[in-house]
């Protein structure tokens, strides 16, 4: 896997992650 797979990779998770953290605890937004 090359650096920029890996890094577009972390990107998505981090946003995915971002997504459902702000869906779960919407008052902290």
């Amino acid at each position: 896997m090359s650096a920029i797979n890996a890094t577009g990779l972390v990107v998505v998770v981090a946003l995915v992650i971002f997504m459902v953290v702000a869906l779960l605890f919407p008052e902290r937004f």
